[in-house]
């Protein structure tokens, strides 16, 4: 996952898929992280920013 200046761009590394719970918060999501988790990319935009070390 990298972040770009407005989130992550999974244009690379993400996929799509059957819909399956999100592992954040477990509405359908068919987006895949680059590790191949069902997430909605706001989910894990939101996940990385209250996550970030500073």
């Amino acid at each position: 996952m990298s972040a770009a200046a407005g989130g992550l761009d999974w244009t690379k590394t993400g996929s799509a898929g059957p819909p399956e719970p999100c592992v954040i918060c477990g509405r359908p999501a068919i987006c895949r992280s680059p590790a191949g988790k069902p997430v909605h990319k706001t989910c894990a935009e939101q996940w990385q920013q209250e996550h970030r070390k500073t």
